[in-house]
């Protein structure tokens, strides 16, 4: 970590550990996210902590949880939804430490064959106000990546049948 961000990680167990010493509390601790998990082991190793933990009277289980992933939704732990799998395939998008690049180049009139050009036409995978589109990321985070595939092949045939386009459909595939 920056020596600025380890600082503050140390103040905040030093803060932490005033309080349960105030609450008489012997804290069990338990972390979500990496920056949880730096403050948990901080405080289980902190010198003072221990001495508190050994003679408080009141236990208490504390959570820490990363703000950062309220940023992803309904995905789960278990890596077996579309979502997931999504956001941990897909490129950062630049600038941004959770939200992940979807280029829509490919649906615009910006083509080029020039390599070194790096247009991003960013697009957006929760649209909240369509519920079609609400369904399918829905599916996305909920369902089993085969079933969230399906899904999307589903609503693809979908939308092209009302648009009228033309869709060639093979073993797995559609074009």
């Amino acid at each position: 970590l920056p020596a600025e961000l380890r600082v503050a990680v140390r103040a905040l167990v030093g803060d932490l550990d005033a309080f349960f010493t105030v609450l008489g509390l012997r804290e069990e601790s338990f972390a979500v996210g990496a920056l949880s998990r730096l403050v948990a082991a901080e405080l289980a190793s902190y010198a003072p902590a221990r001495n508190r933990r050994r003679v408080a009277t009141n236990k208490a289980s504390v959570v820490f949880v990363d703000r950062t992933l309220d940023l992803a939704g309904a995905v789960g732990h278990h890596g077996d939804n579309l979502a997931e799998k999504m956001l941990s395939v897909l490129p950062k998008l630049p600038g941004h430490k959770t939200d992940v690049m979807v280029n829509m180049v490919e649906l615009t009139a910006l083509q080029t064959t020039d390599e070194t050009c790096n247009i991003i036409a960013p697009g957006c995978l929760a649209q909240p106000n369509d519920p079609a589109a609400k369904a399918l990321w829905e599916s996305f985070a909920n369902l089993k990546q085969k079933e969230a595939v399906m899904e999307a092949r589903r609503h693809l045939v979908e939308a092209a049948s009302r648009e009228k386009l033309p869709i060639r459909m093979s073993m797995g595939e559609l074009s």
